[in-house]
């Protein structure tokens, strides 16, 4: 078959001014016209030569089927990246709840500590302000009430 194919190919390259040379080139004339003579028989598109566009068109057309197969391999393929990434959001949501979860149960068992600490904190400035104060302001006014009046004081010192 391979010698028939270079045979082929040797007679289209002298029929288009090429000259071919190979160790299977026929010495004998005849069979060198037989060679040229079956390749004229089959039309073989040459560059020169304009091709149908029906040839190249649709890809359901190819008897190979290898457009087709590239096609459903891109489907399949494009299935697959909507799967996957349906897939990584849903596994994103679970992981965001799962950490809005983990954070609220931290502030439950934080806040009251943090908030009783600052309390505390708020409580002794509070207390130490409402002493200072309260001796300041306080307990001259407290003394002052005490005191029985002036008036009061020169009747009772009399009746002795």
């Amino acid at each position: 078959m391979s010698k028939k194919l270079l045979d082929q190919a040797d007679a289209l390259m002298r029929r288009r001014s090429f000259v071919a040379r190979s160790g299977s080139e026929p010495h004998d004339p005849e069979e060198q016209t037989e060679v040229a003579d079956a390749c004229s028989v089959e039309d073989v598109p040459v560059l020169t030569d304009v091709v149908n566009e029906p040839i190249l068109a649709p890809a359901t057309d190819n008897p190979c089927g290898e457009t087709a197969s590239t096609e459903s391999e891109a489907r399949v393929a494009l299935r697959i990246e909507l799967a996957l990434r349906q897939r990584v959001s849903q596994l994103l949501m679970d992981r965001q709840a799962l950490l809005a979860q983990e954070i609220e149960a931290w502030l439950d068992e934080q806040m009251p500590q943090l908030v009783i600490r600052a309390m505390d904190g708020i409580t002794d400035h509070l207390v130490a302000l409402l002493a200072n104060r309260a001796k300041d302001e306080l307990l001259p006014r407290l003394e002052a009430a005490l005191k029985p009046p002036d008036g009061a004081e020169n009747d009772a010192d009399s009746a002795d």
